[in-house]
């Protein structure tokens, strides 16, 4: 075989050997550097996005633009190009960048090449995400690989089918994540399950992928057999957190601890004379331990026949899953899952493509390619690979590899906000695997289905997918998404108003994830711990929840999970009277350009800022955001945020003196409200708008008809914080009109929570004012001032009884 090599001016750069020359000097370059350059150079017929680029070397979106320009900056200078005079690397402006230099090419032999395609390092799956700038890469050439892999012809790929690890996929949250957090062993309690441990690799370098790809295999391997065993991206993250953490005791301890597991298997590999040697450690929970050994002439087959002979010493019989599939292919395989359980997707893409076309074109392979496309985020690349597999993989033929393929169309239906079609797609790959012993697989399609369920609004639907997943997910051990079920029951309880149920949920999955290391995880579990306790007024609770992050907040690379952390930490602020922090933040969020195309969260974001800027009394300011708000939230999921930001509209209207454009939009809200006739957590503030509006025009009789239906929606919802909402313009309107006896019993609803509440509190204050209490008055008051931060307390100045001023 061979591969290109490309020449300009005095330059010479060799992908596959990863070098770059200047004549007869071999420049050293950081590999994302040299990345970023080859990527550039091979793609030199069109321009190259910046997220393109950024995903194709960094495996992820969420790099900074200050880490991306230094990158380019050094390549620029690596081969005599400069920002001024782009000679080479030409900037396309709000767009990416492009190859523009001419250059030769030339077929170099791969036997030539003095460096085989690079594979993560051995310590690449404990390594933190926090980007910071690269060391420059030694020159020094790696030593000889022992073994190159062996690509089989056509004829013997035909037909091969290998099961792929488990897919981790983002749904409700996102399964996988690249950071990790402070943490101390949590024990789970024990199982029958297995746990397998990445391999010790006594080889050159480039064989350091048999690390996690042994580890895979082995429990794979494990797996088929029947034997429960933790999945390996579980055990990737334990091992991480241990490693990293300052945990106490020995990374496989930690481990085990945290995956419940009773044996532990400790594989070790190394490359001996001409053989290859596979030891396989079994360490059971009595502290006996017991050790397997083989030898063959390849890794993949001798870690397999020593899978096989573990197998029998537990009393199972292997089972003859792969024996017909090529060496090469299963290699592939390997060597490409190692590169994704250390997130390595760039290494992992390149792998596949220096594999023969047959190889390539195997459906197992471009199901892997798939993944990998779909987690370095080139959504298009991976929907166009796996239709193109479904159209060829029947449900007769290969029924598993069918569903994985199913499996993750529907996360990119879900992604791209098309739940409607995600999910029929899930419930296929739920009937191909559900009697098939494929829990792991069986359970993430039940979850996927639960998130599209939930952005349709079928709640019930969903909260039994969400149960069933669970069942599947215990039964494969999988300690990890076993978390992500509850994060994701406690996201579904915040969606239907239960914030008191979603809350100990949350609480046990922000739990699981701190002890995993899983942050972006335990990001979005704590933003809807944030959201639950707002919900239920307990806005000192939702700020301590929020610091709780706060030492870990910089370290989160996905833009989406900071910016919903952030707005709903601005909401907390906000609540307990930390207008300047809150304004500040939002100020921040509003002003970052990864968020402007993140869903509905620009919306949201408009619609806080609204509230704030009505409260200070810029309604002008406020109708803008809020308008802005309503525009860009239209979908289900986003109902609630939407119909407060009208309200917030509604209100900045009529305080603004345009009536007639508060009526206007009174009643486009009404129609929309309309269509959502079965959501009172809508139809409230549709009301309230309605009978704030009439109360304007001085139709009193119409206004108290709205506000009673208001509040009935909102004892329906029974959501505190909304109701407070109701209440508070509801119970002003009774003071204001005397009507004491039915502002005692609707302000009564609320007073429960005067005490943590701030407008809970003066609302309970002006009662006891019109109904000259005073002791009750003046109580109330205090409660006002130590709950209202910076918020300017209504006649906090005067000291006069409330008798006197309300005679």
């Amino acid at each position: 075989m061979s591969h290109p090599v490309y020449l300009f001016g005095e330059y010479r750069v060799d992908p596959l050997a990863r070098e770059l020359h200047r004549g007869s000097e071999l420049l050293a370059l950081s590999p994302k550097v040299f990345d970023c350059l080859v990527y550039l150079i091979e793609h030199r017929d069109r321009a190259v996005g910046r997220d393109e680029l950024i995903a194709a070397v960094w495996g992820k979106l969420d790099v900074s633009d200050t880490l991306l320009g230094q990158t380019l900056l050094k390549a620029r200078r690596a081969v005599g190009d400069d920002g001024n005079e782009q000679n080479a690397i030409r900037t396309i402006p709000r767009f990416g960048y492009r190859w523009i230099r001419e250059l030769e090419t030339e077929r170099v032999s791969d036997a030539d090449a003095r460096e085989a395609v690079p594979t993560p390092a051995v310590a690449a799956p404990v390594a933190l995400a926090m980007e910071a700038p690269e060391p420059v890469a030694a020159a020094t050439p790696p030593t000889p690989a022992p073994q190159r892999p062996r690509w089989l012809v056509p004829a013997a790929i035909a037909g091969a089918a290998v099961v792929i690890a488990a897919l981790a996929l983002p749904w409700l949250l996102p399964p996988r994540e690249h950071d990790t957090v402070p943490t101390t062993s949590a024990p789970v309690a024990p199982t029958d399950a297995l746990v397998v441990l990445p391999a010790t690799v006594e080889s050159s370098e480039e064989w350091a992928w048999l690390r996690l790809g042994l580890m895979d295999l082995i429990a794979s391997r494990l797996r088929q057999a029947g034997q429960v065993v933790a999945p390996s991206d579980n055990v990737v993250a334990a091992w991480r957190t241990a490693s990293t953490s300052g945990a106490r005791g020995d990374p496989a301890t930690v481990v085990r601890s945290l995956t419940g597991a009773r044996q532990v298997i400790v594989p070790q590999v190394a490359h001996v004379a001409d053989n290859w040697l596979v030891q396989i450690e079994l360490r059971e929970d009595d502290g006996r331990r017991r050790t397997i050994e083989t030898r063959g002439s390849d890794p993949i087959e001798t870690a397999r026949n020593a899978s096989d002979q573990l197998l029998v010493l537990l009393g199972k019989s292997p089972v003859s899953t792969h024996d017909d599939v090529p060496v090469s292919v299963a290699e592939l395989l390997q060597r490409t899952e190692a590169s994704l359980l250390g997130d390595d997707f760039a290494t992992a893409r390149r792998l596949i493509e220096a594999a023969p076309a047959a190889v390539r074109a195997t459906p197992t392979i471009r199901v892997r390619l798939a993944q990998i496309d779909y987690r370095s985020g080139r959504l298009d690349a991976a929907r166009g690979t796996l239709e193109q597999v479904l159209a060829t993989v029947s449900a007769e033929t290969d029924p598993v590899l069918r569903a994985q393929a199913l499996h993750m169309l529907g996360a990119l239906a879900v992604r791209e906000d098309r739940s409607a079609d995600a999910v029929p797609i899930f419930e296929e790959a739920i009937r191909l695997t559900e009697s098939r012993h494929e829990p792991v697989v069986v359970g993430q399609a039940y979850t996927g289905l639960a998130a599209a369920l939930v952005n349709l609004g079928r709640f019930d639907e969903a909260a039994n997918a969400l149960a069933r997943a669970r069942i599947a997910l215990t039964l494969a051990n999988d300690t990890l998404s076993l978390a992500r079920v509850d994060a994701n029951e406690g996201i579904l309880n915040n969606n239907r108003g239960r914030h008191a149920e979603a809350l100990p949920v949350l609480q046990r999955a922000a739990d699981r994830f701190r002890h995993f290391g899983a942050l972006n995880d335990l990001a979005l579990t704590v933003t809807a711990q944030i959201k639950a306790q707002l919900a239920l007024l307990d806005a000192p609770g939702a700020v301590a929840t929020s610091e709780s992050l706060l030492p870990q907040r910089a370290q989160l690379v996905n833009a989406r999970t900071r910016g919903n952390f952030d707005l709903q930490r601005a909401r907390a602020l906000a609540a307990v009277g930390r207008l300047t922090d809150a304004r500040v933040l939002l100020d921040e969020l509003r002003r970052d350009p990864s968020l402007a195309d993140q869903a509905e969260l620009p919306g949201s974001i408009a619609a806080e800022s609204a509230r704030l800027q009505l409260a200070a009394g810029d309604a002008a300011q406020a109708a803008e955001s809020a308008r802005r708000a309503v525009a860009a939230l239209p979908t289900t999921d986003e109902a609630h945020v939407r119909a407060q930001a009208w309200l917030t509209l509604v209100r900045a209207l009529l305080a603004t003196g345009r009536a007639s454009d508060a009526l206007v939009e009174c009643a486009q809200f009404q129609r929309w409200t309309k269509e959502h006739d079965d959501m009172p957590s809508i139809s409230q503030f549709a009301r309230l708008a309605d009978a704030e509006l009439a109360r304007a025009a001085q139709r009193r009789d119409d206004a108290y008809r709205s506000y009673a239906a208001a509040f009935a929606d909102a004892e329906r919802w029974a959501v505190p914080r909304d109701l407070a909402v109701v209440v508070s313009s509801y119970g002003a309107s009774l003071i204001a009109d005397r009507e004491l006896d039915r502002a005692s019993e609707v302000v009564g609803r609320v007073a429960r929570w005067a005490e943590q509440d701030y407008d809970c509190a003066l609302l309970q204050a002006r009662l006891y004012e019109a109904l000259h209490q005073t002791d009750a008055w003046r109580a109330a008051l205090a409660r006002v001032r130590a709950l209202a931060g910076e918020r300017a307390v209504p006649n906090a100045g005067d000291a006069t009884e409330p008798a006197t001023r309300s005679g």
